[in-house]
């Protein structure tokens, strides 16, 4: 009898599904045999490795040198204290044993406190009962409340419950009444709490471990910075106390002339509020090992804050790998840190030292011997390279010390005199006659006059005031009784009726274009500062028709700095060719080798006709050669060119300058501006430049037997 056809297709379905099966089993015993024989050895050690870990290895920072390789920034070794969550005692991989945590530094304060050593506390909470929040830590204490999670009309007090509850450094009970502790009922549990005083101490560390997201994620968390080599050792002697503490040895930002060119070197200092979010956390977005975090420093004023890009250097990494219990299996270093570049600069160190001296004798003596009831308090002095620009000296009086100022800003800040402020490079001051060779070059050069017209000088000018009752008048300085000048002699006695006829006739607006050829009212190319000053104008509020003749002798509007004063010197010694000033010479790499050089750029350029020319610099040469006696500069070796000036401030109130430039053989040596506020006759000034620029360049003329052991030394 025929078998029906619906249950010949069971059978069928099942032989399929048997024949399945069985392929099913080989496969996997074949797989199994491959998991476990084949490549047993590479999953094993992968099931024990668990994770791994990549650590940031910081790069040091690189250093700023003067032109002869002198340190003005450097690193010195340092030693911090820092924690490794890695090998902290921990509840799991993710989270921290609270009880031994806090006893790990409890212990670690009280060996600290033995020693005499700080630590880090960021928490903006004071150290004793009742609590409060700290003075002007507004920011702070609103992160605080935000990491805490407490409400913004959270008290002190709450926030210090906060942390002793969640870190377990004090019991509280819960709502089933037990204890938030160990879990226990509360009136069973015995844990023995921390005194108030030391609480809030670890308080303060577990806060700041907090702050800086230590976890495993992130796993190194700074204790203490910049411990002495005495803590060190004992620490590394008493290491088995301290599970998961760790010594580092890094690099710290170290001043060794500090008042030297302080205004210029700079510093480095946290980043401000918004600092982070506006620009850092943006910049080397593309380049690993350059990004910022958070709590770095960034250098703040002078080349720490204009070469920041290239003195930061690139991080390293290592990785940590740890294996399923979390033990620590192996480490490697997968790319070594790059230190950031070394930034030399034109700068002088010992011309700049020797001249702040001597600026600071100047200063006392003119105070104790001046008859005009009068004291200066402030004074600036720019040296410029005078073949390219380079800055050699920038003084600005009074100074201070770099490291006094990172230790106690405001004491700095409210010093007599405003220390802080760089009057050198930022300082604008009216040049008074030290303008007066722009104002010859312009009618020189323009056709207006020549070397040989004469202009009568009777004492006061008449053109724009004769019906007023007000005649502009001149000192007649070697001209008393009226005499006809030409441009030299007009520079050399300074006539101020000379000028005021030139500036008549070459109007505001040629006048200023010659001033920006000078460097005046421009920006003059130097990388740390952007001031320019100003040039009067036509367009001016003030401004009327006959302001032109107070214009043309360097007053009404004109407001320039000493270095651009400088620079004005320096373009008359290149013949009208103005190059950018600049204070970096070179880069090094950090074995010192040369990455990159300054290239010397022509700012602007016009014509100053040899014959102009002369006919200035023998004017500012007369000048010069009228320093007689214990001031003369005309024995040192140096052709030497000045022009002084006597810019009124107010009706009572002078300052006294000078612009000037030296030619060594014929050729450009350096440019200089002074300016000594309330002064009088600072040319005198002088020959103390000369010689320590001597000094500087020619060491061993001025070598003795004790500077030579002392070099050898």
């Amino acid at each position: 009898m025929p078998v029906p056809r619906e249950v010949k297709m069971p059978r069928r379905r099942i032989a399929i599904l048997i024949a399945l099966c069985i392929i099913m089993c080989v496969s996997a015993t074949l797989r199994t045999f491959q998991f476990q024989i084949v490549d047993g050895e590479s999953y094993l050690a992968a099931a024990q490795s668990g994770t791994t870990t990549t650590i940031e290895i910081p790069a040091a920072r690189g250093e700023i040198v003067d032109r002869n390789g002198i340190p003005l920034a450097q690193n010195q070794a340092a030693f911090n204290v820092t924690f490794n969550f890695l090998s902290m005692e921990r509840d799991s991989r993710l989270s921290l044993n609270n009880e031994k945590t806090n006893a790990l530094i409890y212990n670690l304060i009280r060996t600290f406190e033995a020693l005499g050593e700080e630590w880090i506390d960021s928490l903006p909470v004071s150290l004793t009962t009742p609590y409060t929040f700290t003075e002007d830590s507004e920011t702070e204490v609103s992160r605080l409340k935000k990491r805490v999670g407490v409400n913004d009309y959270a008290t002190a007090e709450n926030c210090i419950d906060w942390i002793y509850r969640e870190c377990g450094i004090k019991k509280y009970r819960d709502n089933d009444g037990n204890c938030t502790h160990c879990g226990e009922p509360f009136d069973e549990c015995d844990y023995e709490e921390y005194s108030e005083e030391y609480a809030r101490k670890i308080a303060g560390v577990r806060y700041s471990m907090l702050a800086k997201d230590f976890s495993a994620y992130n796993t190194q968390y700074t204790f203490a910075e910049g411990i002495a080599a005495e803590t060190v050792a004992l620490l590394k002697e008493l290491s088995d106390e301290f599970p998961g503490v760790q010594i580092e040895e890094t690099s710290e930002r170290v001043y060794t002339s500090g008042d030297v060119a302080p205004q210029l070197i700079g510093t480095l200092t946290p980043m401000y509020d918004d600092e982070y979010e506006t620009t850092y956390s943006k910049k080397f977005a593309d380049e690993p090992g350059k990004q910022y975090e958070r709590d770095d420093l960034v250098g703040r004023g002078g080349v720490e804050a204009a070469f920041e890009d290239e003195l930061r250097g690139t991080s390293g990494t290592m990785t940590v790998t740890q294996n399923s219990d979390g033990d620590i299996i192996d480490i490697q270093e997968t790319s070594a840190p790059i230190a950031g570049k070394t930034i030399q600069l034109t700068l002088d160190y010992n011309l700049q030292k020797e001249l702040q001296t001597e600026l600071a004798d100047y200063i006392a003596w003119y105070n104790a011997t001046n008859t005009r009831g009068k004291v200066s308090q402030n004074a600036a002095l720019v040296i410029l390279d005078a073949k390219n620009g380079g800055l050699l000296t920038s003084i600005s009086y009074p100074y201070y010390d770099i490291n006094d100022a990172i230790e106690n800003y405001e004491e700095v800040q409210n010093r007599e005199g405003s220390p802080l402020v760089n009057r050198a490079l930022n300082g604008t001051y009216r040049p008074g006659s030290t303008f007066k060779p722009i104002v010859a070059a312009a009618g020189l050069t323009e056709g207006l006059i020549t070397p040989s017209y004469t202009f009568y000088c009777d004492g006061y000018h008449y053109y724009y005031y004769a019906d007023s009752g007000y005649t502009p008048n001149c000192v007649g300085t070697g001209h008393k009784g009226g005499a006809n000048l030409d441009a030299t002699q007009a520079l050399h006695y300074s006539c101020n009726s000379f000028f005021y006829d030139l500036g008549r006739r070459l109007g505001i607006d040629m006048i200023g274009e010659y001033a920006r050829y000078f460097g005046l009212g421009v920006d003059t190319g130097l990388e740390i500062y952007s001031e320019i000053g100003r040039i009067s104008k036509g367009t001016d509020e003030n401004w009327e028709g006959g302001n032109v003749i107070q214009a043309a002798i360097g007053q009404m509007n004109t407001n320039v700095t000493p270095l651009q004063m400088a620079v004005e010197a320096m373009t008359i010694a290149n013949h009208g060719t103005r190059y950018s000033t600049h204070l970096l010479d070179a880069m090094l790499d950090e074995t010192g080798n040369v990455v990159s050089e300054y290239e010397t750029t022509v700012a602007s350029s016009f014509d100053l006709s040899d014959e102009a020319y002369e006919a200035i610099a023998e004017g500012m040469a007369m000048v010069a050669g009228d320093l007689t006696g214990e001031y003369r500069v005309t024995d040192l070796g140096y052709d030497v060119y000045i022009k002084t000036g006597t810019p009124q401030v107010t009706e009572d109130r002078t300052h006294h300058c000078f612009i000037g430039y030296v030619l060594k053989d014929g050729e450009p040596e350096i440019a200089i501006a002074m300016m000594v506020e309330d002064g009088q006759t600072c040319q005198r000034f002088l020959r103390r430049i000369l010689l320590a620029y001597d000094k500087a360049q020619y060491p061993e003329k001025y070598a003795t037997e004790e500077t030579v052991e002392n070099a050898a030394a």
